[in-house]
């Protein structure tokens, strides 16, 4: 176990044992998949939004948050390429503007 999740195992089961009065067996909690979904769960449903982030980090870091296995990966629209406007000015265009508007 690595010292950013040891940190963060901490002050979660800190935070949770202040917030809720539960109780967290920390190698149980890393050990047993389903047991650390529940503890997970009943943070969750806190209030306490500092409670609801350490929750969140902490799912992240052991990997609870990817999905499932036979889940389709997301997929993010390809950015539109815009083409040029001949109307608007290009760098050249700028360079050759000698006048203001009183000529």
């Amino acid at each position: 176990m690595d010292a950013v999740l040891m940190q963060l195992m901490a002050r979660f089961k800190l935070k949770l044992l202040r917030a809720l009065t539960v109780k967290v067996d920390t190698y149980r909690f890393i050990a047993d998949r389903d047991y650390a979904m529940s503890v997970l769960a009943i943070a969750d449903q806190s209030e306490d939004e500092d409670l609801i982030i350490l929750a969140m980090q902490v799912s992240d870091h052991l990997g609870l948050l990817e999905p499932p296995v036979g889940a389709a990966p997301a997929k993010h629209p390809a950015p539109k390429s815009t083409p040029p406007n001949p109307a608007s000015p290009t760098v050249g265009d700028a360079n050759r503007y000698i006048f203001g508007a009183r000529g």
